[in-house]
């Protein structure tokens, strides 16, 4: 199996206390895969937001993360940040907000989640349209795509 710079950085530099525990961890993941097991990684909330992505699907891509179970919340902001991103408010003062600077954001159509503001135009009502005829059309067909 072979390692990148963060490996290299992690073997070299992660030898004392916590920072051991993980270089130990990598090493049974490691030691997990090239005997043939298999990864599953769980997320919950919307990790989307750090661009996770990236670094999953190069993982995924050499076959070290074989299941994903995930939340809604990182599907839907995974898709949202796919077509409006560049579109997105960063708000570094989030903490120092008023009331009124959090209504003005909401009447201009700014979903603040912590720090950002995702666009509403721009990510939910630009899918909103795609998704909802294709819900209907499911259900004029009386199909479900749920398990419920």
């Amino acid at each position: 199996m072979s390692k990148g710079p963060i490996s290299h950085f992690i073997e070299h530099n992660y030898r004392h206390f916590n920072a051991a525990a993980l270089m130990d961890a990598a090493k049974g993941y490691e030691t997990h895969l090239l005997e043939g097991g298999k990864m599953m990684i769980t997320l919950a909330g919307a990790m989307s937001t750090a661009e996770l992505g990236i670094s999953l699907a190069e993982m995924i891509r050499q076959d070290k993360v074989q299941i994903i179970s995930c939340t809604g919340a990182n599907l839907e902001e995974d898709i949202m940040n796919l077509v409006a991103h560049s579109h997105y408010k960063r708000v570094p003062n989030y903490r120092d907000l008023s009331p009124q600077e959090e209504w003005d954001l909401l009447e201009n159509h700014y979903n603040r989640v912590t720090d950002t503001c995702i666009p509403e135009e721009e990510a939910f009502r630009r899918l909103q349209a795609h998704i909802h005829k294709i819900w209907k059309d499911a259900d004029d067909k009386g199909e479900r795509y749920f398990p419920h």
